[in-house]
């Protein structure tokens, strides 16, 4: 009766310890599927494998930067409207602070075709940490620009078709292109797509 009882114990162990394992592996499937199907539904572009950007290393001011995420905008920082687009994305980058670990790690890049001094940077920018302003000579920027899908259209600078962000990755991949929406709508998709491939 003893030994009945010790391998009904073992085997009770057994059944629990292999229940809890499917249990650990179907979870792992189960949300690597609902991470996948999830980005379905943003309303950002998102390319699958990501896209290697080479023009980003010929431009010195990113060269040496930091390993950080960048969402890349095209701009003239003397533009009314462009200053206004940063404000919304102010916005954007409060509502990260919701997932700090990703507000710490991604920074907002103007790639700015007016070719502004320190002084006009400065001014645009107002100091804040996450932003920075790419000025380099206008072809460069037209060819990064271009590979990244944000060429600018015209001079209507920041207004309702050039708003576009260009999501890259530290390892110079360009994930997504965002749409320009309200912020809480702007930081989710972000958050989701930097989490999706991290």
């Amino acid at each position: 009766a003893m030994r009945e009882w010790q391998w009904r114990g073992r085997g009770a162990r057994l059944v629990v310890t292999l229940a809890a394992l499917a249990s650990l592996i179907l979870g792992y499937y189960a949300g690597q599927y609902w991470q996948r199907r999830s980005l379905s539904d943003l309303s950002a572009i998102v390319y699958p494998d990501g896209q290697r950007i080479d023009a980003i290393d010929e431009l010195t001011a990113l060269a040496g930067a930091d390993e950080a995420w960048r969402l890349f905008l095209v701009a003239d920082t003397r533009a009314p409207s462009c200053a206004a687009l940063l404000r919304h994305f102010a916005k954007v980058f409060n509502r990260l602070a919701a997932w700090p670990d990703i507000q710490a790690n991604l920074r907002l890049s103007v790639l700015a075709y007016d070719e502004p001094d320190e002084a006009a940077v400065a001014a645009f920018t107002a100091g804040v940490s996450w932003a920075e302003v790419v000025s380099a000579d206008p072809q460069q920027l037209a060819q990064l620009s271009r590979e990244l899908g944000i060429a600018p259209s015209g001079t209507d600078w920041c207004g309702e078709h050039q708003r576009t962000g260009a999501l890259v990755s530290p390892a110079r991949r360009r994930w997504a292109l965002l749409p320009y929406e309200p912020a809480p709508a702007m930081a989710r998709n972000l958050q989701r797509i930097i989490a999706f491939v991290e």
